[in-house]
Order: C-alpha cells, then sequence, then structure tokens
C-alpha cells in the first residue's frame, strides 16, 4: 500500500534518515521503533512532504514524487504529529473542522459524528481551547482531527510521549479499533512494549538506518532488542 525506498534526509551537513526502505500492507499496523533523534520524525515528514528527500515514495502505486503535503494528504495518506501540534486558542471543534477541508459540509459533520462517539470526552469540550485540555485529551484531539481527513494510511508520531500508563492504554485501543475498521497504521515509538502490543511488523532504526526489521515475535526474542529497547 505504501512504499518506502531508499529514502534520505539530510538537514545541511547532518544526515538524518540513510536510505531507509520500508513497506505497510493493507490492513497493517507497522511500527518504527527507535530512540529520540533516531529519525523516525523525519522519516514520518519525508512521507507526509514535510521536508526534502531522495528516494522513491508510492502510494498504492503512486509515486509522491513532486506531490505538496496537501496532495498527499488528498491521496489518504495522514500525519498526527508528534506533540500533537493543535492550535491552543481555538476550540475543539474549531481544530475538528480544519481537519475535514477537503470533505463537504454534509460530509465532514457525519465524520464529526463519528468522532464524537469514538472520543466521547471531545464532544463535551466541544467548545473548550484546545490548549486547556489534558495531555490524553490532546492526543484524542489530534487523532481526532486526523480522522477527520478519512485517511486510508494514518501515520501516528510518538503517540505515547507525556501519557500516564493509563491513557497509553487507552490510545492503543483507539489504534486497534481504527485499524480493524480497515486503516493502516504507521507508529513510530520509543515504547517499545507499545509498539510490539499493537503491530504486525516493525522496524528498528538507529541513527537513520534500519537495523532490523521483523514481527514483533520475532524481535522480542532478538538479544539486541531485549537489552537496548526491553530492558532484558
Amino acid at each position: 500500500m505504501l512504499s518506502v525506498e531508499d529514502v534520505r534526509v539530510r538537514y545541511g551537513g547532518v544526515q538524518a534518515v540513510r536510505g531507509v526502505s520500508l513497506k505497510v500492507r493493507i490492513g497493517q499496523v507497522v511500527g518504527l521503533i527507535g530512540a529520540n533523534g533516531a529519525g523516525k520524525t523525519s522519516l514520518l515528514n519525508a512521507i507526509t512532504g514535510l521536508v526534502a528527500r531522495t528516494g522513491a515514495i508510492s502510494f498504492e502505486g503512486r509515486d509522491f514524487a513532486g506531490l505538496d503535503t496537501a496532495e498527499i494528504v488528498r491521496h489518504g495518506v495522514i500525519q498526527v504529529a508528534q506533540g500533537r501540534q493543535l492550535f491552543p486558542d481555538m476550540t475543539v471543534l474549531e481544530n475538528l473542522e480544519l481537519g475535514a477541508f477537503l470533505q463537504s459540509p454534509q460530509d465532514a459533520n457525519a465524520t464529526l459524528a463519528q468522532m464524537f462517539v469514538r472520543f466521547p470526552v471531545l464532544k463535551t469540550r466541544a467548545a473548550q481551547r484546545a490548549g486547556t485540555l489534558s495531555g490524553g485529551e490532546q492526543q484524542m484531539l489530534a487523532m481526532a482531527r486526523a480522522l477527520m481527513g478519512r485517511p486510508k494510511v494514518l501515520l501516528v508520531d510518538e503517540p505515547c510521549l507525556g501519557l500516564s500508563p493509563k491513557m497509553v492504554g487507552v490510545i492503543g485501543d483507539v489504534i486497534r479499533q481504527i485499524n480493524a475498521e480497515g486503516i493502516s497504521v504507521m507508529v513510530a515509538e520509543q515504547n517499545t512494549a507499545f509498539v510490539f502490543g499493537l503491530a504486525h511488523r516493525a522496524y528498528v532504526v538507529e541513527n537513520g538506518e534500519v537495523v532490523l526489521e521483523g514481527e514483533p515475535d520475532q524481535l522480542r526474542r532478538d538479544d539486541r532488542v531485549r537489552s537496548a529497547y526491553l530492558g532484558i
């Protein structure tokens, strides 16, 4: 569904992504595991056209070369940014409405109703400014805003960042639910246990390179993963 081949991202003299190749198949949750600074965010930003890159990215057989972010979103690849990146002085409802900019008013209203069913707390907070929400509520809003665009593939960057263990479990359940509804998901995370509990396949990224890949059960048995990421 989504294919990344030999993608490289450079910021001046710093090579942040070094020839990464990976695939997201239809209906999969794919994990991208790595420490802070490993290149996970740069890779997601390259996929969604937010940073310049070399290499090939294609989605459903269409080459993304030359497409800007708005066009990539129109094709159904949507990102939930690290740190949520909400508009803090706008209300919950206004943030959600911005996520539906590609839809007709009728479709946007139908999708909004779905989001309020999925995230009931957002319905009760609809008139509240986004910046006054708790961290967990902000993460829900960021994911709901992305889902307002009706993605085919959802890229989620560090969803566990700053959340309580209970809220991490809630976000994990949300990802499982949307994947069960047919949306493919790529999750970039430092929390390896979280990713292994969700993913069909995972890639381990270090210094901008994929150093390991496989199914979670396979990676759990790898001594390098056990020592570096699971503390075993």
